[in-house]
């Protein structure tokens, strides 16, 4: 399943990528996220690892990551290495745009089972909050 939104952020292509590629900003912008612990000291790189607890259907559940690449000011991805869903990678693209940046941020997710039956309401409900969330971000950064 892949789940892809994008978003125009009214603010410099620098700024977005740099506060969106700091994990620990997670939680000012993503609903679910309830906390970020950075196992990586210093500043977003590939390599890093970090966990994301969040909040889902009344539970709290955390998922380790990595970041697998990692291009200043252009993109980077992170891959689940554990958790409940641990086949995530969730990628973001920057790009210049006429009045600031377009971001694009897509999840891909293999599922099996169970949740294989479910995958289109999930997906549907994967859509909604993406878009909720790049709402967020876009409101957060443009008050700025």
């Amino acid at each position: 399943m892949r789940v892809e939104e994008s978003v125009e952020v009214n603010r410099p292509l620098e700024e977005v990528f740099n506060y969106v590629s700091d994990v620990g900003n997670y939680p000012e912008w993503m609903a679910h996220a309830l906390e970020v612990r950075n196992d990586t000291a210093g500043p977003p790189r590939q390599g890093d690892r970090f966990a994301v607890a969040i909040k889902s259907i009344g539970r709290r559940f955390e998922t380790p990551y990595e970041r697998i690449a990692f291009g200043a000011n252009r993109r980077c991805t992170d891959r689940a290495v554990g958790g409940p869903i641990p086949s995530q990678r969730w990628h973001s693209a920057f790009q210049e745009v006429p009045r600031g940046t377009r971001l694009t941020r897509a999840v891909d997710v293999q599922s099996g089972g169970l949740l294989k039956l479910l995958e289109p309401l999930q997906k549907r409900a994967a859509e909604r909050q993406l878009r909720k969330d790049l709402q967020a971000l876009k409101d957060v950064l443009e008050a700025r």
